[in-house]
């Protein structure tokens, strides 16, 4: 009986053994699936103008449909595009109309600014900071910009005032991170939206490999 139930064990672990090993291999060859997709040079006409997408865009076909880069096309439609990482979402949105300052600057960030521009670039978004720190004693520069701030706000530091936030001294509250060679390297941004009677905080990054991150202050 002993032999027997030996027996019995052992079968039952080459069996689990096999269907692990089963599953495993499956799991491998579906992960290995690649999809077989083809340069597709095309010319882009919007609005009856020429477009050149420019070396970093390609565009594929695949399954006979063309795979066009949706933020080439956005963007020379006017609108913002952008990946937003914590959803695995792309959002397309018109720049805000008839609206505050704030929301258009804030929309601006999101969409607008991005890593490597120049300091002429960022003003012309967003114009002059509210301050700036210059590099040095292992710093780097920084320029902060606050937005919709009520009057006679006073903040000295480099860092987001996140009671200011929550107070609603400010909507938003911007930091741009400067490389030394006098290029944007880095962004962070949070602000404030008021849903029914509550204020929730809101965060927007940007970092120096152009991923972009954010989310909701709990």
């Amino acid at each position: 009986m002993q032999v027997t139930g030996r027996i019995t064990k052992l079968k039952t672990f080459i069996l689990g053994l096999t269907c692990g090993l089963a599953l495993s291999a499956a799991a491998a060859a579906a992960a290995a699936e690649t999809l077989q997709v083809y340069g597709f040079p095309a010319a882009f006409e919007i609005n009856g103008q020429k477009k050149e997408p420019g070396i970093e865009y390609t565009v594929l076909n695949y399954n006979g449909h063309a795979y066009v880069p949706i933020r080439f096309i956005g963007e020379s439609l006017g609108l913002g595009v952008r990946y937003i990482d914590r959803d695995r979402v792309i959002s397309v949105q018109n720049e805000p109309g008839e609206t505050d300052a704030a929301s258009k600057a804030l929309w601006r960030v999101q969409y607008r600014l991005k890593i490597g521009q120049d300091a002429a670039a960022v003003k012309e978004l967003l114009g002059p900071p509210a301050a700036e720190r210059t590099a040095g004693d292992g710093q780097k520069a920084v320029w902060r910009y606050d937005f919709a701030a009520a009057a006679g706000y006073g903040y000295d530091a480099f860092a987001i005032d996140r009671s200011g936030l929550e107070e609603g001294s400010l909507q938003g509250q911007l930091l741009v991170t400067w490389s030394e060679a006098g290029s944007v390297e880095r962004i962070e941004m949070w602000y404030s939206k008021v849903q029914g009677s509550e204020r929730r905080l809101y965060t927007h990054y940007l970092y120096p490999d152009g991923s972009s991150g954010g989310a909701l202050i709990e």
